[in-house]
């Protein structure tokens, strides 16, 4: 015990003397969440449940179950500062900092995002997430500081469900940083098919019984110029995307999810895999690629966001 605690306060040691170095940077608010390991996690703790701890890093989010977490040190909550961008789809952050708040997006959890390979998204990075027992399926468009578009669907169990549908409107509309963007998301009709566009930007709802709706109901906002902006080259594929195959199974002792090293993030577990749209290219659904866990656009190249200097995690 002596020593595992020395060498965590160390580790503590060395984050307030990286602080420091920060004086003269904007403050940088983050969440601790300390592991049975010894291994200290910063990010922002988007939820705690009875299941683990959801941690918001740079581009991309984790969840660490129960049994791995000794314990969780939240940054003391400060009056929210209000943002000064114009972009009418906010940054990724701020769509899931919104969802994480809303009482039925509970077991929220990123999921590996298919390459899809046709139609206006071909090649369109994207990261996805399912909430509530994957009942919701969220997905985010584009450049993550900057999305080309942002869409909500109620899936398997809750596709007929008004509630759900009304739950993705209000969630579409809490997003939106436009006043008029959210009226016409507010006055969409929820079992009528919807197509509108105002301002270059295309407010629509997609029905199951559709080709691209994948069986759920959908509401989306996007931005069609943007989304063929935001198409990612052959060499951008190759760097942040991976063959959807599941790693091979691991024996039980071994079968722990993989931690976020230095600037790295954690790779796609088996269990991940299954929550994965199938490939269009492939009616098995085992073939085609899935985004990785965290990208970002620097100077119009997609990045994997492992080779990001990162201060937010450890």
């Amino acid at each position: 015990m002596g020593k595992g605690t020395t060498n965590l306060g160390k580790t503590f040691a060395l984050l307030i003397i990286f602080s420091f170095g920060l004086l003269l940077q904007p403050p940088l608010k983050a969440d601790v969440v300390i592991l049975q390991s010894g291994g200290v996690i910063i990010g922002k703790v988007l939820q705690q449940d009875s299941e683990g701890v959801l941690v918001q890093m740079d581009y991309g989010t984790f969840r660490y179950p129960k049994s791995m977490i000794k314990d969780v040190r939240k940054q003391d909550s400060a009056a929210p500062v209000e943002s000064q961008s114009t972009q009418r789809i906010p940054n990724w952050a701020k769509i899931i900092s919104e969802l994480a708040t809303n009482g039925w997006a509970h077991e929220l959890k990123q999921i590996p995002a298919t390459v899809i390979d046709n139609g206006v998204l071909q090649n369109v990075p994207y990261i996805s997430f399912r909430c509530n027992s994957g009942g919701y399926e969220i997905n985010i468009y584009g450049d993550l500081d900057n999305p080309a578009g942002v869409e909500i669907g109620a899936v398997n169990y809750l596709v007929k469900s008004d509630e759900a549908k009304s739950n993705c409107v209000d969630f579409i509309s809490s997003v939106l940083t436009s006043d008029g963007d959210e009226e016409i998301v507010r006055a969409l009709n929820l079992n009528h098919k919807v197509l509108e566009k105002k301002e270059g930007l295309t407010f629509e709802t997609t029905f199951p019984d559709e080709p691209d709706a994948y069986g759920g109901w959908w509401v989306s906002v996007y931005d069609e110029s943007a989304l063929t902006n935001a198409r990612a080259s052959g060499a951008e594929l190759l760097t942040i995307t991976q063959p959807r195959v599941a790693p091979k199974p691991q024996p039980v002792a071994m079968a722990q999810p993989t931690m976020p090293v230095a600037d790295s993030m954690p790779s796609w577990s088996t269990n991940d895999f299954s929550y994965a749209r199938p490939s269009t290219s492939d009616d098995s659904g085992d073939g085609g690629s899935v985004y990785v866990r965290g990208y970002y656009r620097s100077n119009g190249t997609y990045v994997h966001s492992y080779t990001r200097s990162s201060p937010h995690r450890r």
